[in-house]
């Protein structure tokens, strides 16, 4: 049976992808996994950790993988679960506790302010009435919250000496002063990310973009694997 090229397109890393990896000696990848699973709204599928790091093993030129992700103590023994499962793949897990931010109850926290523009007045009435019952009620909604931007840069510094190039994902622009000074010293940046989730700082500082839904070719599922979720 014939396959379109369409649908291998779907299923198949592209070739140049292979290639600007293959032609760097010592890579080192950095893996904000916090940010990744935000992608997979984007992307419409869920990735398997295990999957992604397996694949970037393939690579003999890829010397360590880093993958950094918070530890959450509400839920302890699941997200050490998660932890374990990502030390069996043979990368480094780098993490910490998360924290538990209290998100404020109004229009933002459900539609985008440009959104709110297409509601007439009758349906921004009902959202108000809404977000006053909340209000009332005294629900507290939080959001768990574990950024690693300043250890991932410090490794960044520190591993300079030991690559080539970096394999960073993550599309956070606060990454940008540690990659500009990776670029000084001639080693080559590679971005992973989706589209409408890499900061176009990033994305003009890159050698080369990855469009990691062209690029992952381990297993597609409609179950988050985010346990912070």
């Amino acid at each position: 049976m014939d396959i379109s090229q369409e649908i291998k397109n779907k299923f198949m890393a592209r070739s140049d992808y292979w290639d600007w990896i293959n032609k760097e000696t010592s890579i080192i990848a950095y893996l904000d996994l916090t940010n990744m699973f935000h992608w997979q709204d984007v992307l419409g599928w869920k990735f398997r950790i295990e999957d992604a790091v397996g694949q970037l093993f393939t690579f003999s030129n890829i010397k360590e993988i880093k993958v950094y992700y918070g530890l959450n103590e509400r839920d302890k023994k699941n997200s050490e679960a998660f932890h374990n499962r990502i030390k069996k793949t043979g990368a480094i897990l780098k993490t910490k506790p998360m924290k538990f931010i209290t998100k404020n109850i109004n229009e933002g926290l459900f539609f985008q302010r440009r959104t709110m523009t297409l509601f007439d007045g009758l349906i921004k009435n009902k959202i108000q009435a809404l977000i006053d019952e909340l209000q009332k009620s005294g629900i507290i909604i939080e959001e768990p919250k574990c950024n690693f931007d300043v250890e991932m840069a410090m490794d960044m510094l520190d591993d300079a000496e030991k690559l080539t190039a970096v394999l960073l994902f993550s599309g956070d622009s606060d990454l940008l002063e540690p990659l500009e000074r990776l670029k000084v010293k001639g080693k080559k940046i590679g971005i992973v990310g989706v589209r409408g989730r890499v900061a176009s700082e990033l994305y003009d500082i890159k050698d080369k973009y990855i469009d990691f839904g062209k690029f992952y070719t381990g297993k597609r599922a409609y179950i988050s694997e985010n346990p912070a979720l």
